[in-house]
């Protein structure tokens, strides 16, 4: 737990709580430390003296075994080795020849059969596998004749252990309870002060009264505290009475104040003069501009002020307006019109401001567009008494962007007829494969015609022919006529399976011819409905898109995963549209893994359904997309394959935008695939140009 988890665990406990917690929080884990390192000490003592003692039986043996190994009297030594049964705590123990071979063994009766002899090892004592191992080299006349081994448990190890923890456990909650007592005693040193100063405080917060104080019982810090708290009431005490004398005074100030006013009025009257000169200025400004500055009353039935520039702009004097002030209303197109009142009369109460554009016609017949923006004035009572504006004259930037429009149009139905031509150009990519399927198959039929055994067929029908009068003898005395039925058995086998194969060629040959058929029916279809948004089935129009495409995956080993949601809803969308971009992103996955140089080229496709839109994802394993092309990728001529145009996926953007959706596009940089996503609102919703 971090400081401010502490300090959260602290927060809401009462102080003499907090001080006991934190007496017998640190007194435990001091005494919870001192225990562990003790009983950590005694434990690593204790290892040190059972390794030592059982090298010392280890060396008392290989003196006693030494003379057995010697005239190799097994007996003699397990005799030997029966005494460590006096030992409760070894298991096992064995003596090995200078080869390494096992000469006699012990096993302690109470431990299990075929206990594991190790083999003879390096010498010396350890601790390994729960027990306590020993080895020494058995020494005569100055040279090695054998090995002794004693094995030992460590239950008298673990025995210590849980002794020294139940120890533990017993300081521990004795401690704890010696702690707590004291704690609970003495923490009233350090608690009681606080408290009386918490109770003090809330008295003055409550009653308002300054002048109470806390009682000081030591010299401590928090006797400095209570001074403090007692220095700061006498200071509020001494501001209180500051404030009630300044309230006094106040009211003499309002009186000064009042004959102030008088005074002002006087200055104001010469402020007016000076608005007066600034409105003259104002003038000659508005009058050498090119936009129509106006102001009028908020019911726009008097002009105020209108610039010179309005009869360059609505073909009228600014006398003429001044006569007739719906002069400018009457200027506007009818069917503008409505808009405009409605935003003045919104004008002259609610709204302060307004940014409009309409159209007027001048006298001589021709249509300007205005934009006209406007705001209120107020008086100094916060009351609209005025309204003023600017109007400029946009004809030319609305006929640039009418241009621009034309000319965005124009790109569009260049880009859509490149992504139709995509879609043409698959279709023809699917139907060439097919018909080389249909060619294959054609080849097989004649070829497995051109090898029939009709042939020899018809010579032993000949053969039957010729001995028709005495066929029953030719047949079983003729050398060639025994031959004969076998050999019909084996032309009709043979006749059977090329049969077989040929109406298996001939079928494979109808379906190709099928698949065609429903490829130009489904380009057909789709050219049909183009422009016109119908209800369609997701998992349908991707399976369409994957048809149009399947002989191109197939003949480059690209393998299909699909992963499509349950219970997608039908859209309503311009079908071709949506085969446009689904078509041209397979292709561009199935270029991509081609690219790649991968064996495992795969490509998946998955559509899902959340919150009223349908997302289908393409995604592949393919050569990926650099980073700085990401914002790139859907620009219009943008391509990164040798023979790209950089038109599918403009295009493919494009449309999207025009069915209410967007495509987008994910990549973690090259060689590790790309992701194109059409994200589709269920109800169609044709975007703005």
């Amino acid at each position: 737990m971090n400081r401010s988890g502490h300090a959260h665990l602290f927060r809401d406990i009462p102080i003499k709580r907090k001080l006991n917690l934190i007496t017998m929080l640190t007194s435990g884990v001091a005494l919870l430390l001192a225990c562990m390192g003790f009983v950590a000490y005694e434990q690593m003592t204790f290892r040190r003296t059972m390794a030592l003692d059982l090298a010392v039986l280890t060396d008392m043996f290989e003196d006693n075994v030494a003379p057995g190994l010697t005239f190799n009297d097994a007996k003699s030594i397990e005799q030997t080795l029966k005494s460590l049964d006096a030992h409760p705590h070894i298991l096992a123990a064995a003596v090995y020849d200078d080869a390494g071979h096992v000469v006699a063994t012990f096993q302690r009766s109470n431990s299990p059969e075929g206990y594991p002899f190790p083999a003879a090892q390096k010498m010396g004592t350890r601790f390994e596998g729960g027990q306590l191992n020993s080895f020494r080299e058995i020494m005569l006349a100055g040279e090695r004749i054998g090995t002794v081994y004693i094995a030992s448990d460590l239950e008298e190890l673990n025995a210590r252990f849980w002794r020294y923890g139940i120890i533990v456990g017993v300081v521990l909650l004795v401690s704890s309870l010696v702690a707590f007592t004291l704690s609970a005693r003495l923490q009233t040193v350090i608690s009681e002060p606080i408290s009386h100063l918490s109770r003090v405080a809330g008295a003055v917060a409550t009653n308002r009264n300054y002048s109470v104080r806390a009682i000081k019982q030591g010299e401590d810090e928090l006797g400095g505290l209570i001074d403090a708290f007692n220095e700061m009431l006498g200071q509020i005490q001494s501001r209180d009475s500051a404030l009630r004398e300044a309230r006094d005074k106040l009211e003499e100030r309002v009186q000064e104040r009042t004959s102030e006013l008088e005074q002002e009025i006087a200055e104001r009257k010469q402020v007016e003069e000076a608005l007066r000169t600034s409105e003259l200025k104002f003038r000659q400004f508005a009058e050498n501009i090119r936009e129509v500055f106006w102001m009028t009353t908020p019911d726009m039935r008097e002009i105020i002020y209108v610039s010179p520039a309005y009869q360059e702009v609505w073909g009228r004097s600014a006398e003429s307006l001044y006569q007739n002030p719906a002069q400018w209303i009457e200027a506007i197109l009818p069917e503008d019109r409505p808009r405009i009142v409605e935003a003045c009369h919104q004008l002259a109460s609610s709204q302060p401001a307004y940014d409009i554009e309409y159209r007027i016609q001048r006298p001589d017949g021709s249509i300007r567009w205005i934009r006209d923006r406007g705001v209120q004035v107020l008086d100094d009572h916060g009351r609209v008494y005025r309204t003023a504006g600017v109007a400029s004259d946009i004809t030319e930037r609305k006929r640039t962007e009418a241009d621009l429009e034309q000319a965005h149009k124009e790109l569009m139905d260049a880009s859509r007829q490149a992504g139709m031509a995509e879609v043409a150009t698959g279709v023809l990519h699917n139907v060439g494969n097919v018909l080389n399927s249909v060619n294959v198959s054609a080849t097989l039929v004649s070829d497995k015609m051109e090898r029939s055994k009709l042939g020899n067929l018809g010579k032993a029908v000949a053969l039957l022919q010729s001995h028709s009068a005495d066929l029953g003898t030719f047949i079983t005395s003729d050398p060639k006529g025994k031959q004969l039925p076998g050999y019909l058995v084996q032309v009709t086998e043979h006749l059977t399976k090329e049969q077989q194969n040929v109406i298996a060629e001939l079928e494979s040959l109808r379906k190709n011819i099928e698949h065609i058929k429903d490829i130009v029916a489904m380009q057909q279809s789709y050219a049909k409905v183009s422009g016109v948004a119908e209800s369609v089935k997701v998992i349908e129009l991707v399976e369409d898109a994957l048809q149009m495409n399947s002989g191109a995956l197939t003949r480059h080993e690209v393998q299909v995963v699909r992963e499509f949601g349950d219970h997608l809803p039908e859209i309503i969308v311009d079908r071709h549209k949506v085969l446009q971009i689904l078509v041209n992103l397979i292709r561009n996955a199935k270029y991509a893994c081609d690219d790649s140089g991968r064996n495992d080229k795969r490509i998946l496709l998955r559509a899902v359904n959340g919150e009223g839109r349908i997302r289908i994802s393409v995604a592949d394993n393919g050569v990926g997309i650099p980073k700085e092309n990401l914002t790139r990728i859907f620009s219009h001529g943008f391509t990164t394959r040798k023979d790209g145009h950089g038109f599918g996926l403009h295009s493919g953007a494009l449309a999207a935008k025009e069915l209410g959706g967007s495509l987008n596009v994910f990549s973690e940089g090259p060689g590790r695939g790309a992701c194109f996503t059409l994200d589709l609102p269920v109800q169609h919703t044709r975007a703005n140009s």
